[in-house]
């Protein structure tokens, strides 16, 4: 015992020299890598001091009920035992410091009571050592260090919880605020959302990354890895990345532990930043068919209603959290419709991966089921018989859709349906007859539509009580930005028999497009006219133009096709567990991928080992060309391969390289997109394929993730 309390006196005398030595000269320390991980454990020890000092205290205060040698040891021991936790703590804290993000004077002051701590405990050891009886310097120098103890602990809790933490001071109960139409966006959804879950590592107090998010100021101006939002792009903002990286990566945020954005929160976020990442437009500045609108207010609707508002009431039971979990995928979003309410509200995205079986797959939820937004949806005339068996259905949303109206009727079975939106659709007075059938309706929304404004004073005069709206007409003055063209065609992978097609819902567009990798403007490209065939892999752009609007936003979509389909495929590597698809046959289902969804199972993810795989034909074609399907998205880490290889020949056993290329890397952060890379061969026939593509082993140094590996992510591989 003698010789452990000598060491631990001996290192307790070099650590807080050590201590004192880093407290002069901190600005010209700099803290090695390697010692970072200790600074982070600070949070874990400081613990150990605390509690020990506490029951030296306690010791002290009754040591006269104790007797015995063995208690005196077990004093001196825990004592030491504090002190050279307290020093151990207290350097770890020091070296968690360096890495920045907190508020300089709090972090000034819990450094120099920290080191304060650790240097009264050491006294406490020397003075104990030397007049271990004498109550006259003892007793007060305790009190002092438990006083100190109190004043680090509360400096420690105001860096990382807040200045008022641990002494919160006395405020007024929080009023809840009545958001209206006119409430910027920004404030009523966007500024929650980031306060629940970003706060309280991002405030004045604690800037982790620099970043401060408690101030509009602070989240435009960004952190240390630039801006957390890109206007207009998400896919390449860091607040949309971070959210999107799996729990486990150092990188996600909210970091694991934390309370996590929600699908629909991230969703919601991804639409803002899509929409501009205006702080200031309000919701009534949104039209009514923007899916942000519909999302802003689904989220406003699941928040707890403010004093007076009248809330409705329903007596069905609320879906069990396993349903709602069931029914929730990365392209349709099922939530309450009010908090506490059982009534839920459901929203589709992304009209490339909807399918009408995705319809019926919400009947898990059809009694509960009171909202539902189908805007620029693919949905068909014969979809409404399934949208019929929703019993409680209040509100539908089909806007941009393929309706025409003909099946109209089969909604006369939706008894509670009083709102129905079908703005931007081909539905005409004829077919609207049939909403005279529907028993609950009161209001019909059909902007762009073929309705004249007669028709629409004839429909309301049929029609008592049910509103008809027809939207904004903007004066002679005014001028608009257009809506981009909707491809009609969902299907990426395209044959003869599919040719693309284009349509817009506002009369008189003239949409232009190109096929050469041009941009289209007013002026520039062919004028779509009818729909028109592509040949193998083909990047189509198009624009809307109108006199007097100002032009759409460019859209581009990428087609591929195969003239040969292979009997199988057989991967050799496995892709990593996160980006599993279905196996081999995901490379030749035809089924495309989305570049904003990474874990569609249409996508096989690679970045250990190299994508290689077989395909094997019935008997030997012909290949002039071997196309691979790959997503990139910079941000998330998702390159093109650095090296594709296509070897040939009868059999596996027997192959040749046929053709090695290094597609070209992106030089700068770019936006997310799929793309083709095509290999071109000799035209010689073979039956057995196979196909190598290795991801970039280390990010080059423009990437914020320089050094590390990337990833190559392929879900289609077309032969011709």
């Amino acid at each position: 015992m003698r010789r452990f309390q000598a060491v631990a006196a001996n290192v307790l005398f070099a650590l807080n020299l050590l201590l004192v030595f880093l407290l002069i000269f901190e600005g010209k320390v700099t803290i090695p890598v390697w010692l970072q991980p200790l600074g982070r454990m600070h949070p874990m020890l400081l613990h150990l001091p605390i509690g020990l000092l506490i029951l030296v205290g306690v010791l002290w205060v009754f040591r006269r009920s104790f007797a015995g040698e063995g208690v005196e040891q077990i004093f001196r021991f825990l004592l030491l035992i504090a002190a050279l936790t307290s020093v151990m703590a207290a350097l770890m804290g020091f070296f968690l410091s360096r890495e920045g993000g907190y508020t300089d004077d709090v972090l000034t002051w819990h450094k120099f009571s920290g080191v304060g701590m650790s240097l009264l405990a050491y006294a406490l050891v020397l003075l104990h050592e030397r007049q271990a009886n004498n109550t006259r310097f003892f007793s007060p120098l305790l009190g002092l260090s438990t006083l100190c103890l109190f004043i680090t602990g509360h400096f420690g809790a105001s860096l990382t919880h807040g200045e008022d933490y641990l002494f919160p001071t006395a405020s007024q109960p929080e009023t809840p605020i009545a958001f209206t139409d006119d409430t910027p966006v920004f404030v009523s959804t966007i500024e929650p959302i980031l306060k629940a879950n970003c706060y309280q590592c991002h405030n004045e107090q604690k800037q982790k990354g620099q970043l401060l998010m408690s101030t509009l100021a602070g989240l435009t101006k960004g952190g240390k890895n630039g801006p957390i939002w890109v206007a207009g792009d998400p896919l390449n903002s860091h607040l949309i990345q971070r959210a999107n990286l799996p729990l486990d990566d150092k990188k996600h945020m909210p970091p694991k532990g934390k309370p996590q954005l929600t699908p629909g929160e991230v969703g919601l976020l991804t639409a803002w930043i899509k929409a501009g990442a205006d702080t200031k437009k309000p919701l009534r500045a949104l039209a009514q068919n923007d899916p942000l609108r519909a999302l802003v207010q689904a989220h406003l609707n699941t928040q707890p209603k403010t004093g007076g508002a009248e809330v409705a009431t329903y007596t069905f039971d609320a879906a069990s959290p396993e349903t709602l979990q069931k029914v929730n995928t990365p392209f349709r979003v099922v939530l309450p419709l009010a908090h506490d309410s059982p009534a839920l509200q459901a929203s589709f995205f992304v009209r490339e991966a909807y399918k009408p079986e995705h319809l019926s797959e919400l009947s898990d939820v059809k009694t509960q089921l009171v909202s539902l937004n189908l805007t620029n949806m693919p949905v068909r005339d014969e979809d409404l018989k399934k949208i019929a068996q929703f019993e409680n259905l209040e509100k539908l949303i089909l806007n941009n859709s393929e309706i025409t109206g003909k099946t109209l009727a089969e909604l006369k079975k939706l008894a509670k349906l009083n709102s129905l939106a079908l703005s931007g659709t081909k539905v005409d007075k004829s077919t609207l007859a049939q909403l005279a059938q529907l028993p609950g309706l009161k209001e019909v929304f059909v902007w762009n539509t073929p309705l004249t404004a007669t028709d629409l004073a004839q429909l309301g005069q049929q029609n008592k009580g049910l509103r008809f709206v027809a939207g904004y007409v903007p004066d002679d003055t005014e001028i608009l930005k257009l809506n981009p063209p909707i491809l009609v065609n969902e299907q990426l992978v395209v044959t003869a028999q599919t040719p693309v097609a284009f349509r817009h819902p506002l009369k008189g567009v003239t949409i232009r497009y190109t096929t050469n990798g041009t941009d289209p403007d007013s002026v520039k490209g062919p004028v779509y006219q009818k729909p028109f065939a592509v040949n193998g892999y083909t990047v189509v752009k198009a624009r809307a133009t109108k006199d007097k609007w100002y032009s759409s936003a460019l859209v581009e979509y990428t087609f591929f096709s195969g003239q040969f389909t292979p009997d199988r495929a057989e991967l050799v590597n496995k892709p990593n567990a996160q980006y599993p698809g279905e196996g081999g046959k995901t490379l030749i289902d035809q089924k495309k991928g989305t570049i904003d969804n990474a874990k569609d199972i249409a996508w096989l993810g690679y970045r250990e080992k190299p994508l290689e795989a077989f395909f094997t034909f019935t008997r030997p074609v012909p290949l002039k060309s071997v196309t691979l399907s790959i997503g990139e998205n910079t941000g998330n880490y998702i390159m093109p391969p650095t090296l594709i290889e296509i070897w040939g020949g009868a059999d596996k056993t027997n192959l040749k390289l046929l053709q090695k290329i290094q597609p070209t890397q992106p030089q700068k952060q770019e936006s997310g997109r799929i793309e083709g890379i095509q290999v071109a061969l000799n035209g010689e026939p073979y039956k057995v394929v196979k196909v190598v593509a290795r991801p970039v082993t280390k990010l080059p140094a423009w990437h914020p993730g320089k050094g590390q590996p990337g990833w190559v992510f392929v879900d289609e591989v077309f032969f011709n």
